[in-house]
């Protein structure tokens, strides 16, 4: 199951490194690369938390690859909130630019790790329930507001502006799922379910996302010429 979720977290990374490019609004362009590192460094730390690839290695080099793998989870989860708050306030006028939020919060994470105040995998359950969890949460209301603005608008595109709602419900299985469910409360084989389910769903979602807000940004330039 897990090599099925590496499959599938790969292909979205893809997916959304080519949509994104395409993108021409900056402001845009800035929220969806958050959700390209986020599925990215959530990549990494999967493929590096893998057991079958570090059973037979040396412990010094399993202890490298654990600490790469945990501080790969903190950098998705930092990412996951700066593409929530980024989401909820694009139409906001701001003088902050949350773009650095993302830097401070790791710069913060590395202070705590070198001065060896908390383990790196504390690091991890913390970054976790505060921007993991939290992120998610953010990121699925402000998808399913991008749905209703669409909706609202009334762009004859159903399927892209649809999915918007598809990303926000896979949002909120990952909150769900790396926030809230345990293997105390479920198996692990349940929990490994739901991660495919969230893979697959971000997979079809990194499909059409992006399509819906490049056809906005090509009315508008018709509308400007």
């Amino acid at each position: 199951m897990i090599v099925i979720n590496i499959t599938l977290l790969i292909s979205a990374s893809i997916i959304l490194i080519i949509k994104t490019k395409t993108l021409s609004t900056p402001n845009m362009k800035n929220i969806f690369w958050a959700l390209t590192s986020t599925v990215i460094m959530k990549t990494c730390s999967v493929i590096t938390g893998y057991n079958e690839l570090t059973t037979r290695l040396p412990l010094y080099e399993l202890a490298i690859i654990n600490n790469l793998s945990d501080l790969s989870a903190v950098v998705s989860n930092i990412f996951l909130f700066h593409f929530g708050i980024s989401l909820l306030t694009h139409n906001i006028k701001t003088l902050i630019d949350y773009k650095i939020f993302p830097v401070l919060l790791f710069a913060g994470y590395m202070m705590l790790y070198f001065s060896g105040i908390i383990e790196t995998s504390e690091l991890n359950v913390t970054s976790k329930f505060s921007f993991g969890y939290n992120g998610a949460i953010l990121g699925c209301v402000g998808c399913f507001n991008l749905f209703y603005y669409y909706k609202k608008k009334e762009l004859k595109d159903r399927i892209s502006r649809y999915g918007f709602l598809l990303l926000g419900l896979t949002m909120f299985i990952y909150a769900i799922t790396e926030g809230v469910l345990t293997t105390k409360i479920f198996s692990a084989m349940v929990i490994e379910g739901l991660k495919i389910i969230f893979s697959i769903l971000l997979v079809i979602s990194s499909l059409t996302v992006t399509d819906v807000i490049k056809k906005e940004e090509r009315l508008k330039k018709i509308g400007f010429i």
